[in-house]
């Protein structure tokens, strides 16, 4: 059975930015494993190592996996009373509960967008021992948000208009997965 084309394509986009995020966070791992060991062992620290974890490492760690948590259901989810609502209840609060994060993604979308713009337009840097140009991972926080706007836009869409996308994405909580 092949999948959708806008879900093989999220899904692809999704994987790799979830690569990309992992190689970040291995990289981070070694840059700063390098950083001590050089200070320690040599008196020589890496210049430039805080503002390179913290505006690129860190920044790419954290908000691109967004669209992979969100196609995958991923994210936390508190079930207080939603197994003890009614069928129709819980496709009304999943529904509101999508439609709330595309509009919660897109405003931040838009909004670090903006200060993305502004960061370039200027040609942000850092200063510190070194400096460090910073606008470029500016634009990954409004490149995340609107990619998990897209995904839970995808999940409204299958939602409103496929019974099996439904059932699937209100039965979801209800495999005993959640802790």
């Amino acid at each position: 059975m092949t999948r959708p084309a806008p879900l093989a394509t999220l899904d692809w986009l999704s994987n790799r930015l979830l690569e990309i995020s992992g190689l970040l966070l291995l990289v981070m791992m070694l840059h700063v494993t390098l950083d001590v060991a050089l200070k320690y062992l040599l008196n020589q620290p890496v210049p430039g190592t805080l503002e390179v974890v913290s505006y690129y490492y860190m920044v790419g760690t954290v908000f691109l996996p967004i669209a992979f948590i969100e196609l995958t259901r991923g994210s936390v989810a508190v079930d207080l009373f939603y197994g003890m609502m009614g069928r129709r209840a819980q496709i009304a609060c999943m529904a509101f509960v999508l439609a709330m994060c595309v509009a919660i993604y897109s405003g931040l979308a838009w909004i670090t967008y903006g200060d993305a713009i502004k960061s370039f337009t200027r040609g942000e840097v850092v200063m510190g021992p070194v400096t460090v140009v910073v606008w470029p991972s500016r634009f990954v926080l409004p490149i995340s948000f609107a990619l998990g706007a897209l995904v839970c836009l995808y999940h409204l869409f299958r939602m409103l208009t496929d019974q099996s996308a439904r059932n699937a994405l209100t039965d979801l909580h209800e495999e005993g997965g959640d802790i």
